[in-house]
């Protein structure tokens, strides 16, 4: 009985700490891309480059976050890496106005956060309406499994997309920054601990922000003038393959007639070469009757 409750304890414990599944992961990243474009106004190929740097940020985060949560100062500093190597990325993808919008937001520039024994995103909090997304999902929302991350480049996939863009160039990384201590302690409080030492969990809490995902209405003002492109990209289309097939039955048929036509013409000419032969030969053979009479009959008369 003891070994049983004891087995049953272990699996509560693994289950508390069991990270997110890859739908939700995907969930997530899509739900903070969704938000980052309705306030950065965000292009097609943006949005979906955005949503693949969120996604693998998430995915690595995700299999640290419980060590986080109880203050493991390797697992932090590991966090903030991520997160520099994340927010570096995001920085090749968006101009510097959108970047300098991206970094004054808390919820988009360090999205998680942890209060007591548990961790979350901050758009959330924001956005409290979480089944709500003002633009389809990614193209590549289901298919995308980390690609394009940093353990593939090292330097960064997103490095050269954007040429045309004045991107932006003041320091970005949170790591080493004057500001490192001031957003460690908001994002995930102020006891930091070595791995030998208890686990105490911090109890910093993101106050609520006001939602504004609650009306429909919203999505038809969300200002983002690339919104028809990203929305009617994976809408489907209107079923045009049997005008396809019209068409293309009656270009063929065009195509046949085309072809009839030649050979119709040839056919034609040939029998107008005909026709206009044997008139020829009748009207000469006319005309030889006829001389033969008009002669004979001069012959006659002489």
């Amino acid at each position: 009985m003891k070994k049983l409750l004891f087995t049953l304890l272990m699996v509560f414990v693994a289950g508390s700490c069991m990270a997110m599944s890859k739908s939700k992961i995907r969930k997530s990243a899509r739900f903070l891309t969704d938000r980052m474009a309705y306030e950065l106004d965000l292009t097609v190929q943006q949005y979906d480059d955005c949503y693949e740097i969120n996604y693998d940020f998430i995915r690595a985060a995700n299999y640290i976050m419980d060590d986080v949560v109880y203050g493991y100062r390797d697992a932090i500093y590991q966090y903030y890496r991520l997160l520099d190597d994340r927010n570096d990325d995001m920085r090749f993808v968006l101009s510097y106005y959108q970047y300098s919008k991206f970094i004054a937001s808390d919820y988009f520039y360090r999205p998680i956060y942890s209060t007591g024994s548990k961790w979350a995103l901050r758009i959330y909090t924001t956005y409290s309406n979480h089944n709500f997304y003002f633009f389809d999902a990614p193209s590549h929302f289901k298919i995308y499994d980390g690609g394009h991350s940093r353990i593939h480049f090292s330097t960064g996939f997103y490095t050269d997309r954007y040429r045309g863009f004045d991107h932006y160039t003041d320091h970005h990384h949170i790591m080493g920054s004057q500001m490192f201590g001031h957003n460690l302690k908001n994002d995930f409080g102020t006891n930091l601990k070595e791995r030998n030492q208890p686990i105490v969990y911090n109890n910093y809490k993101n106050p609520n922000q006001n939602n504004r995902t609650q009306d429909e209405r919203y999505r038809d003002v969300s200002g983002n003038k690339n919104s028809p492109q990203i929305n009617n990209r994976n809408q489907p289309q209107q079923n045009t393959q049997p005008q396809q097939n019209t068409t293309t039955r009656r270009q063929g048929t065009t195509t046949t007639g085309t072809r009839g036509n030649r050979s119709g013409s040839t056919s034609t000419t040939t029998q107008s070469n005909t026709s206009s032969s044997t008139s020829t030969r009748s009207s000469s053979s006319s005309s030889s009757r006829s001389t033969g009479t008009t002669t004979s009959g001069r012959r006659g008369g002489r």
